[in-house]
């Protein structure tokens, strides 16, 4: 992967309105907008008078135009700006700028550097306060005074990033309220128990790996196309509506990283369009459940799609990694359960979790005040060699979106291991993989080649 150039030539109003966004050209992308409509020339006639009977309206379509090409450019031009911000904190070496500027590099060894500086670390260049300790990121986890950054109560004056998940912008209160909806047993889920989801992902799983060829993308052929089909199915939606539902999901996967770190701007509109698209598609069908059940569906798939995928490939790294694992857990696929445990503690798909203080209050010593920024390395918190021994991981945190989805994160992921090492307890990787660029918060895979066996020799 190379890392993201920066020009420090500043960006005029024509090429913000007027320059095309190329692939790769992050963080200082121009933004998408519409270019200016031509001048009319003097061929062309002049428009017509208004009627008396009809009103001139206040803005014409071309000022309207205009005006929303702008408002655009104004707002991808401050998600370039914020991840300049990050850039730049990476290059004065601070830890967790180089956490979310996600390059090559291991992030285990800058979450280790914050470790290292105690059990509260200050970034300056971003200033956030960031722990990698299990005893403070619990802390900031449960008590009321962290929360949420939505809408309903960012504090005055905290600029939140302009292209985030609007259905992932949650407090506390509005999740504890959300959450009974997607409980099993609850109005939303078809399922009365986590056995039931496991039973119904073992089938689609299955289903996945017979239309697979002999290699092929763990990530992208099978791990992100197995939440979809399950969450249809669990939220009742009509058949016809399946498919459109598991085309349109895998698009809203940049959700959760672009909560701290902006995407490039083509995606983050691609994101948002995805996201309305899913919300259009449950309020269509899920409208006699009410407006607050609709809003639940759309933060279970969103938090739930995604991180499922990078959990199941994770496992399947972690374990192929290890000498024997894979082989101990194709000889007894109910390891699988233990297995996604594990991950969850120390290569959990959430690596780190940012939370708002409402007020003043004193973390680690420290006395933060009220709009001051704590971000939780969840992974780094998860090999605290200080946490208790037997100790839950924190590879979901069990507020805000987690506390509607994390039951069903955790089904699906481990179904689907067990599948995999009933199926094809061959399996090996069968190339590179490569993990997809400004991913600080799931670490997530661009692509997992595996092959579903061991390779024969040719008969000579």
């Amino acid at each position: 992967m190379t890392a993201e150039p920066l020009s420090a030539e500043p960006l005029s109003a024509e090429r913000i309105s007027t320059e095309p966004l190329s692939a790769g050209s992050a963080p200082t992308e121009p933004p998408l907008a519409e270019p200016a409509p031509a001048e009319p020339s003097l061929a062309e006639p002049a428009p017509a008078e208004p009627s008396l009977a009809e009103p001139p309206s206040p803005r014409s379509p071309s000022t309207e135009r205009d005006g929303a090409a702008l408002a655009e450019a104004h707002v991808a031009r401050r998600n370039q700006l914020t991840r300049a911000a990050q850039w730049f904190a990476g290059i004065e070496d601070d830890p967790y700028g180089l956490l979310l500027r996600a390059g090559p590099d291991d992030p285990a060894r800058h979450e280790e550097r914050v470790r290292e500086r105690g059990p509260l670390y200050h970034s300056a260049p971003l200033d956030t306060w960031v722990t990698a300790h299990r005893a403070v990121a619990e802390q900031v986890l449960t008590d009321p005074a962290f929360d949420g950054t939505g809408p309903d109560g960012t504090p005055v004056g905290q600029e939140e990033l302009p292209c985030r998940s609007d259905l992932l912008a949650l407090d506390r209160a509005t999740a504890a309220r959300l959450a009974p909806l997607t409980a099993f047993g609850g109005p939303l889920l078809w399922a009365q128990e986590a056995n039931c989801v496991a039973q119904r992902t073992a089938t689609y799983a299955r289903r996945l790996l017979e239309s697979c060829g002999e290699r092929f993308d763990l990530a992208e052929d099978f791990a992100r196309r197995l939440p979809g089909p399950v969450l249809a199915e669990q939220l009742s939606l009509p058949d016809a509506a399946h498919e459109e539902f598991a085309r349109v999901l895998p698009d809203c996967r940049h959700a959760l990283d672009g909560l701290v770190c902006p995407q490039p701007y083509a995606t983050a509109r691609a994101t948002r369009a995805a996201e309305a698209a899913l919300a259009e598609l449950l309020a269509r069908h899920l409208s006699d459940a009410g407006e607050e059940a609709v809003r639940a569906a759309g933060v279970l798939a969103v938090s739930a799609a995604e991180t499922t995928a990078v959990l199941i490939v994770e496992a399947v790294r972690r374990l192929r990694a290890l000498p024997g694992a894979w082989e101990r857990l194709a000889a007894d696929p109910a390891l699988a359960e233990e297995a996604v445990r594990e991950t969850l503690r120390t290569a959990p798909p959430v690596r780190l979790e940012t939370r708002v203080t409402r007020r003043e209050t004193t973390l680690a010593g420290t006395v933060l005040p009220a709009g001051g920024r704590v971000v939780v390395l969840l992974a780094a918190a998860g090999r605290d060699p200080a946490a208790p021994a037997g100790a839950a991981p924190l590879g979901l945190a069990p507020d805000l979106h987690f506390a509607l989805s994390a039951p069903l994160i955790t089904a699906m992921a481990t179904a689907a291991l067990r599948t995999l090492a009933e199926t094809l307890p061959r399996l090996r990787e069968a190339g590179e993989p490569v993990t997809r660029p400004r991913s600080p918060v799931l670490l997530a895979p661009a692509r997992f080649p595996v092959a579903k066996r061991e390779s024969t020799p040719c008969a000579s």
